[in-house]
């Protein structure tokens, strides 16, 4: 896996999801199951043709200092051709369109070098994408109603200028394949979903919005219905649309976000309730996105089988909130039974994105559903109570404020701390030499400054590193710390991919001297014994990040057994705005090549030395003699 699989993995927001089709050119699946005669379907086909807005390229992030200009009316940002597409009359908002015409979407955004073609045969449509070596395959088969894809594209569209980060910065990363193969041909069934599928002018026309679910798994661009304008909205982040302002024909400003709303208001009209105006939302619509958000699960949600579920749709199906409230026209009523129905699941990186457009939202009666958010807030509150407590008392009589993510020392000088709350990566859109105050906001940055800083002091010989209040973040910082803390200025991460058992191998070397060279100059385990602490909030990255540790014995954990999960974060936003985060096949875990046994983290990780008293996390002094005393009694 090269940089663009890792880019995939780590920065994009990914997900899967798959094509309808039929059993044969003469018949159409309807949306029950049940077939019916192409002339019934014929009589039903009407046909739309859009215009696309294309925002990729444009400002991406609330400190971005550029900005949309509202000089420039809308057509400045939308492209010269037109593109039809097909809905079934007493379907609202669903719409179908051939692959081939979903391949020409993407006009402008390929690079030059980039050759497409789509063809049709035997029932299977295949798009297939070149560019230099490498090909990207995604085949949609009416017959076996099945869908397939090997390979990516992400690397063929044009770069989107989001600014400057620090993920790769001062990093070597490579990825080998220690069981299976990054080119396996991946399929899927979709059978048993029930998506209309039919035929126009010799072409088979698929749901776009399974379509476009697919390739956002390898591509970072989106799309949004606007349909009483007749535009599709491209895009990356919603940030583009929420800020995009443009001159209408009137000269007047209008922001983009708003014409999306308003767009589903004449379409659909509205429901005065005693919270809110909503959006009345179609029940053929709603029945559709959840088909989709069931194929999704079934296919796509990685912790399945650690929960004993075989069939995510039965799942859903037996909750009271999917039959009474996932097709309901209230946003707030639907919005509170997808709210309960994710929350169920007791997965912190699974939930259900409200649509804005829709005028979606839990219920403002509605209770939590999930006990593990409940114990989350609750200790987030008693710990972070605790640490200000403790620097208070260490900030006394100092004329410098010590902050948490600041070093602080034990009286005796042989003990360091210091915390972090996430994984983050700086984002700078300015030129030059990043700022000081934007580079420490990198989790990576900040760690070099204070572990130089501890160095320099020569009297320290333990650091205490405070992950209890880390929520997680990005994968790829925690390798580039994980190799900080090594001897060798190596850390290995394992990757395993659910859908067809292949296991990474993720291995990153940093340049914390800059100097050109990555070697054991750079990293500080040979100057420090490292300890973890963790709490029951330690998750996603701030769960793995200890486990890792542990296992290549690179720090010891003390403290309280972390939080789990092991998967890395998919999510898929529809046409309508709805966006759904789950635990994606993506598993990062430890793998014994010797015996071919792959352990993930999800249960958390044991602490070597266990602190139940929770006012003691955060004191260096009274962490030391813990630590003095259990290593004593290892001896």
């Amino acid at each position: 896996m090269g940089k663009k699989i890792i880019k995939a993995i780590f920065l994009s927001t990914i997900i899967s999801l798959l094509l309808v089709s039929c059993s044969n050119a003469n018949s159409v699946s309807s949306a029950n199951g049940s077939s019916g005669s192409n002339d019934i379907i014929n009589e039903r086909i009407k046909s739309k043709d859009f215009k696309v807005i294309n925002l990729c390229y444009e400002k991406q992030d609330a400190n971005d200092p550029r900005f949309f200009d509202p000089a420039k009316p809308l057509n400045d940002y939308t492209k010269k051709d037109t593109y039809t597409l097909y809905y079934l009359d007493q379907v609202d908002d669903v719409y179908y369109l051939p692959l081939s015409t979903f391949v020409d979407l993407f006009k402008g955004d390929f690079k030059d070098e980039v050759v497409n073609t789509v063809v049709e045969e035997n029932g299977i449509s295949t798009w297939t994408s070149s560019y230099k070596e490498q090909t990207y395959t995604l085949s949609l088969d009416k017959n076996a109603q099945t869908i397939s894809t090997k390979g990516s594209f992400e690397e063929f569209l044009k770069s989107i200028p989001n600014g400057r980060n620090g993920v790769f910065d001062q990093a070597q990363m490579t990825s080998t394949y220690v069981e299976g193969h990054e080119e396996k041909v991946k399929t899927y069934s979709f059978k048993e979903y029930g998506f209309d599928v039919f035929e126009v002018n010799d072409k088979t026309c698929f749901p776009f919005a399974l379509i476009a679910a697919e390739t956002s798994k390898v591509a970072e661009h989106k799309f949004l219905n606007v349909s009483y304008y007749n535009y599709l909205i491209e895009y990356v982040n919603a940030a583009q649309y929420v800020d995009f302002t443009y001159l209408d024909e009137s000269n007047k400003e209008v922001n983009i976000n708003d014409l999306i709303t308003d767009s589903y208001k004449k379409l659909y009209g509205v429901n005065e309730g005693e919270d809110a105006i909503r959006v009345s939302a179609p029940k053929t619509l709603m029945e559709f996105n959840k088909k989709i958000i069931y194929y999704l699960f079934d296919n796509y949600y990685g912790l399945a089988s650690v929960k004993g579920i075989k069939s995510m749709s039965s799942y859903f199906d037996n909750l009271e909130e999917s039959n009474k409230y996932f097709t309901h026209e209230n946003g707030s009523i639907r919005g509170s039974g997808y709210y309960h129905a994710m929350q169920g699941l007791n997965d912190l990186h699974t939930a259900y994105g409200y649509s804005p457009f829709l005028g979606e939202s839990a219920n403002s009666n509605a209770t939590n559903a999930q006990s593990l958010y409940k114990d989350r807030v609750n200790t987030a509150s008693l710990l972070t109570a605790l640490r200000e407590q403790e620097l208070l008392k260490y900030n006394e009589g100092k004329e410098e404020e010590v902050k948490a993510k600041e070093v602080r020392y034990s009286k005796d000088g042989e003990y360091a701390y210091f915390s972090f709350d996430e994984f983050n990566t700086f984002t700078y859109f300015g030129q030059g030499e990043i700022p000081e105050d934007e580079l420490f906001r990198d989790s990576y940055y900040q760690f070099v400054k204070n572990l130089n800083e501890i160095k320099a002091k020569k009297t320290v010989k333990r650091v205490f590193i405070d992950d209890t209040l880390n929520g997680g973040g990005y994968v790829a910082i925690m390798g580039k710390i994980l190799a900080l803390l090594s001897k060798d200025n190596k850390s290995v991460m394992y990757l395993r991919n659910e859908g067809d058992d292949s296991i990474q191998a993720i291995t990153t070397r940093v340049d914390s001297n800059n100097d050109g060279v990555y070697d054991e100059k750079d990293c500080y385990g040979n100057d420090f014994e490292f300890y973890i602490i963790t709490s029951s909030y330690s998750f996603s990255c701030g769960n793995a990040f200890p486990f890792y540790a542990d296992q290549n014995g690179l720090a010891k954990v003390i403290g309280i057994q972390s939080g789990g999960g092991e998967c890395c974060v998919f999510n898929y936003t529809l046409p309508t705005g709805q966006s759904i985060t789950y635990s994606s096949p993506y598993h990062l875990g430890q793998y014994n090549q010797e015996n071919n046994t792959f352990i993930g983290d999800e249960r958390g990780v044991y602490p070597w030395l266990a602190v139940n008293q929770s006012f003691s996390l955060y004191n260096v002094d009274t962490l030391g003699s813990f630590v003095k005393l259990k290593s004593s009694i290892s001896l």
